[in-house]
């Protein structure tokens, strides 16, 4: 890897176009976490930068180059995301790193996002699904299955890894058949991060990987979720397969409402009616979703979108 003082001299190579330069770039230098960005990381960062090359080029008329950043035309770019925080954020995260990559390789000499402070926001409780949702979910889910087709079986299955297991989209299309140990009833999972778990798979989820493992056609790279000719399939595939069987169950909902659905289930399974066991309940769901316990006591554990509702209409 690349250290700093060599970074600092890179100049972009003639044969380079300048976002295949920031790409190679943003492969070989780390998060600040100390931790080389994943593949999923890195195509948000360039997917932002292309947004923003395009919303230059529709503006100004002409090609754009990370060295006509300004703080005047910055501001104006930022102006859109105004009433949006969380993207706000996230777009100019991904707009110093472009920022820090153009002064190394001396495309700008000063930083255009000096004096672009971000929005405060509050804090929002996580949007969840009700009880009376999760079961259409599951029912449309199962209807899928009763179809006898081989994309239903799939789709259900991509559903219950995700509602049953707590698994994230990516973690959920990754997955290799070795990953699986039925055995111990266990899914070995390499999540975000790199950071490797095992989770426990509950009956019936066990049952339905054996019933698609009897209909899956020869996967060519050892995949569990394959596509009809046995190819891996894509997170935006796997995501539109998601979104149809919601529809289906006219729900609102995405995969990560799933991830949260699943914490919330777990920990009042693991408990029992016992608050005594909150604690152990919120290590056990840490190990079977990777996340830190901080993390679920901040997001999953806390006030509900749903009971704010209620609470205001109770009122």
């Amino acid at each position: 890897m690349q250290t700093q003082s060599d970074l600092s001299t890179w100049k972009i190579a003639p044969s380079l176009h300048w976002m295949e330069a920031f790409a190679a770039w943003l492969h070989s230098t780390p998060s600040q976490k100390n931790r080389k960005r994943d593949i999923k990381t890195l195509e948000a960062y360039l997917s932002d930068v292309r947004q923003m090359s395009n919303w230059y080029q529709s503006r100004y008329g002409v090609e754009f180059d990370p060295s006509q950043m300004n703080s005047a035309n910055a501001q104006e770019f930022f102006q859109q995301f105004e009433n949006t925080p969380s993207t706000y954020r996230r777009k100019k995260a991904t707009a110093q790193l472009l920022v820090k990559w153009s002064r190394l390789v001396g495309a700008l000499g000063c930083d255009p996002l000096e004096w672009i402070a971000c929005p405060e926001m509050v804090e929002q409780a996580p949007r969840d699904v009700l009880p009376d949702e999760e079961r259409r979910l599951r029912d449309v889910a199962e209807s899928f299955e009763k179809d006898g087709t081989l994309i239903g079986f799939r789709d259900s299955l991509i559903f219950h890894l995700m509602l049953d297991a707590g698994l994230r989209v990516s973690e959920v299309i990754e997955m290799k058949l070795s990953d699986l140990d039925f055995d111990n009833e266990k899914i070995h999972v390499l999540g975000k991060g790199k950071k490797h778990r095992w989770v426990y798979m509950r009956k019936t989820l066990n049952q339905r990987i054996r019933n698609w493992l009897d209909r899956k056609p020869v996967s060519i790279n050892d995949t569990l979720i394959t596509s009809e000719s046995g190819s891996a399939i894509r997170r935006e595939e796997a995501y539109r397969r998601f979104v149809r069987l919601a529809d289906s169950a006219n729900v609102k909902a995405t995969p990560h409402y799933m991830r949260h659905q699943f914490v919330m289930n777990y920990m009042a399974a693991y408990m029992r009616g016992d608050p005594s066991h909150f604690a152990a309940a919120l290590t056990a769901a840490s190990q079977e979703t990777g996340d830190l316990e901080a993390v679920l006591l901040k997001y999953y554990t806390g006030p509900r979108e749903s009971d704010m509702r209620a609470a205001m209409d109770a009122m």
